[in-house]
Formats: structure tokens, sequence, C-alpha cells
């Protein structure tokens, strides 16, 4: 993708905004195309010289995946989903619940693979109406890094 380059602005402690090159001094990372985390180094001179250099990080997160009216099934719901690219996509996250908060009965899985697009939930109690979200996550580095949950989908199993 393009590279994502945020909108920094520094200010002393009065609120005062501190002007670039001449008051601080930004190391922009490498990279930031890819999803992942890019810390920024700002070093201080002028007349903040002395001052200890701030550390600014910044996450690029997948894109959200959309999902699909469940099917419900016996005590079990099939959740689907549209597949998102493999530069965004480890793999997904589906979560269940019986109330639309996400606090009770909550049921959650990791569904590996960017190819997958659905997942069938399996032993939840029937004629009850449930919850449903999805969201894509892409390893980097050993650490998970995830999108935006998708719009809430209700089902009520049979």
């Amino acid at each position: 993708g393009k590279t994502k380059t945020p909108t920094i602005t520094v200010k002393d402690r009065t609120g005062k905004k501190l002007v670039k090159n001449t008051d601080y001094t930004v190391t922009v990372p490498k990279g930031r195309t890819a999803i992942g985390k890019y810390t920024y180094t700002i070093k201080f001179k002028g007349n903040y010289a002395g001052a200890k250099a701030k550390k600014v990080t910044f996450t690029i997160t997948p894109k959200k995946p959309s999902i699909q009216t469940p099917k419900a099934a016996k005590k079990a719901i099939t959740v689907k989903w549209k597949k998102t690219a493999k530069s965004q996509t480890t793999g997904y996250q589906v979560m269940v619940a019986t109330d639309k908060n996400f606090k009770k009965n909550v049921k959650k899985v990791y569904v590996k693979g960017y190819r997958k697009t659905s997942y069938t939930m399996k032993k939840l109690k029937a004629k009850t109406k449930y919850y449903v979200k999805v969201r894509t996550y892409k390893t980097v580095k050993g650490k998970k890094i995830y999108s935006d949950w998708s719009k809430v989908k209700t089902i009520k199993t049979k």
C-alpha cells in the first residue's frame, strides 16, 4: 500500500505549539507501508535543547472484514465473511455472544489462514439469539495486530 505518515504536533507544557526544525526534529522510521508498529523519535533543540527525546508509536492495522448473514443450525452457527488480502491477513477471530455488548456466554475462536472465509461455531444453546462479529489479524514479529471488528450480525440457533 501507500506509505502512511501521521501528522505530528508538538506542544510545550504551556500548550504553545513548537516549530519543526527550529524547536525539534523528527526521525522517521523506514517502511510504513506494511501492517505493523512504527516509532518516530522527536529530539528537541534550540530553546528546548536538553529536554528528553520522546518516542511516538503508531500502528498500521489490517482492513476489517465484511461479514455476511450467519446461517443457523441445531446448536450451531456458520459465520461467513469476505476474504481479505494475503498481505493484510494471517487469519480471523470470530466472536459470538448472547448479548450485544459481548459480555455474556462469549465464545472466541481463531481461524488461521487468509483463504478461510467461514467457520461453524458449535456447542451453542438451542433456540437462543446470538450476536456475531469477525476481525482480521496479522502476525508481525510474533505479535497479533488486529483490525476493527466487522458489523455485528444476529442469528437464532435452531
